[in-house]
């Protein structure tokens, strides 16, 4: 028997077993309305009890569809209901909360619903009128039937939504924003980003953005206990950034260089750590100077990946010296001057008032490449280091065996005055850093090999014990292939391998055979980065290895390196 599917305007034939005879047609004249109901049209939210139920929504059971013919069965919960929330009669401007199959009631906290209304544009802290009705579909190509709508009062708390938080890899915050002038969900702002820098954003609300999950779509937004962080492509520098939550979706504009032009002239510099353009100029008298700051920038958004590549636009400044404008194109500016040599100094770091004027160069102190430790197998000196993985959070990854009866200590720099211990409760696997101003050390765990994660900034610490070593990705192969321990040094592993093809991605070390936590790419080629966000990159090398020879990578986890022999 052949079963056939017809698509007509408002008719959908469902191809179902158990037909009579060949070919025969089964159409439905489409999802039915349902009916809401519910115990309350006046709401009060109060920010006292955000975690309470606030709203409870129920409607009938519609899933049963009827067929033109009886006979045949239709499949259960094939209709789709999709609660709608809109400030206006009209429902110009939605809220959709998709329904679970084969549940017909909906239940809503104080702060869930508050949300919900910010999101339809009803401002905090103000009585406003809510409609509500169910959107039933049985598929993509049918048009949807709606309920008659139900009309609540709402009386909202206020939440600030004009500034939503820059969270760092592990939504740990990071002290930075980008602002939204209109509270409309629309988030802009400077972030000096790191290659690959890895982020999420957290608006007033709590909710948490991520990227949508979905390979290809790097500037694809959502909230979705399932998404990605975002992460920025792979050259550091400054970075307009926007994030759309009302139509999911984020931008990144590499701002590449900056000229100014004018009444003074020069190649502006970006430090990333400050966030900040800088000139050096040399003004003939005290005065105002006139000037114009334009440059060149890469476009990455939802027309792009962040792999690029990028599309090119021109950057520029506008406005006044205490209050610039940003966009694609430059006016001039009058900057106040002293006589003689002076910085202008461009200043990012406020999402609500970029300026530029007379500044300092604020000096950033240099983050030392690496961190020290005595006592983990014994305390003759500082041989043990870590490498730093992250300058920004001050974070130090690599690997030692340890075998400590007494404990050990970390040093920022080789010198006995510049120790660390665990604070009180920490323990051997993972605790916090205080100064060493007294007796005390780090505890050691069971005599062993682990990975050991040091962040200097949060003074925290988190060991793993490494049981096995695979590698992945090499000639773009990501199946794992086992390491070798040395049997003269618990810290040396090898593998031997032939080159038999391109290596795009890079490879990656992974602990224990999970993708979460494994030797990857940083600055220094030669070098393994510990990481812990299965985003990063793996390290490169290999493709500079000629194809159809046959090699042997040694990685020294102790030194944090990797090397490649022709066999």
């Amino acid at each position: 028997m052949k079963l056939y599917k017809y698509l007509y305007p408002s008719l959908l034939a469902l191809a179902l077993a158990g037909c009579d005879k060949d070919g025969e047609m089964l159409t439905t004249p489409g999802a039915s309305s349902a009916t809401p109901e519910t115990s309350t049209k006046e709401i009060i939210l109060s920010i006292d009890h955000i975690k309470d139920l606030a709203l409870t929504i129920y409607w009938n059971e519609n899933g049963d569809i009827t067929l033109s013919n009886p006979a045949v069965e239709a499949p259960s919960n094939a209709v789709s209901n999709t609660l709608q929330f809109a400030a206006a009669e009209d429902f110009g401007l939605v809220y959709e909360y998709p329904a679970a199959a084969g549940i017909y009631y909906a239940q809503f906290t104080h702060q869930e619903l508050n949300n919900i209304t910010a999101r339809i544009g009803i401002e905090g802290g103000t009585t406003s009128p809510l409609y509500l009705r169910i959107k039933s579909t049985i598929g993509p190509n049918i048009e949807p039937v709606y309920s008659e709508p139900l009309a609540f009062t709402v009386t909202t708390y206020f939440i600030d939504m004009s500034v939503a938080k820059y969270l760092d890899a592990s939504k740990g915050e990071t002290g930075r924003i980008l602002a939204s002038p209109n509270s409309d969900g629309v988030y802009t702002g400077f972030i000096g980003a790191g290659a690959w820098e890895n982020w999420w954003l957290q608006e007033g609300d709590n909710s948490i953005w991520g990227n949508l999950g979905v390979d290809g779509m790097s500037f694809h937004i959502s909230t979705a206990s399932n998404s990605w962080n975002f992460w920025y492509p792979g050259t550091s520098g400054c970075y307009y950034t926007t994030v759309d939550t009302r139509q999911e979706w984020w931008s990144a504009l590499l701002v590449e260089s900056l000229h100014v032009s004018g009444d003074l002239s020069g190649e502006m510099a970006y430090n990333r750590k400050t966030n900040q353009w800088t000139l050096a100029v040399d003004a003939p008298s005290a005065g105002t100077y006139s000037i114009v700051i334009s440059g060149d920038a890469t476009l990455y958004n939802t027309d792009t990946t962040a792999d690029g590549p990028g599309v090119a636009r021109t950057a520029g400044f506008g406005g006044t010296a205490d209050a610039l404008t940003f966009g694609s194109s430059a006016s001039a500016v009058s900057v106040s001057l002293p006589a003689g040599e002076s910085t202008l100094v461009l200043d990012l770091n406020d999402p609500w008032n970029w300026t530029i004027g007379a500044g300092d160069v604020p000096e950033v102190p240099a983050v030392p490449e690496l961190l020290y430790f005595s006592g983990l197998v014994d305390w003759d000196g500082f041989k043990t280091t870590l490498t730093l993985t992250d300058a920004d959070t001050k974070r130090y990854g690599g690997a030692h065996y340890i075998d400590s009866e007494w404990g050990y200590r970390v040093y920022t720099e080789p010198d006995w005055s510049a120790a660390y211990k665990a604070a009180d409760g920490s323990g051997a696997l993972s605790g916090t850093l205080i100064l060493a101003e007294s007796d005390g050390n780090v505890p050691a765990p069971a005599a062993g090999l682990y990975a050991m994660d040091f962040n200097m900034s949060a003074l925290t610490y988190e060991l793993t014990e490494i049981k096995s070593l695979s590698w992945a990705g090499v000639n773009d192969d990501w199946s794992m292939r086992p390491l070798t321990q040395s049997a003269d040094n618990p810290e040396v592993w090898s593998i031997e391998f032939e080159k038999t093809g391109n290596t795009p991605w890079g490879t990656k070390l992974l602990i224990n055979g999970s993708w979460d936590i494994f030797f990857g790419r940083g600055d220094k080629q030669g070098t393994l980065y510990l990481r812990t966000d299965s985003s990063a990159q793996g390290f490169e090398g290999d493709n500079e290895l000629a194809i159809g020879k046959t090699y042997i990578m040694t990685v020294d986890l102790g030194k944090q390196t990797y090397t490649f022999t022709e066999k």
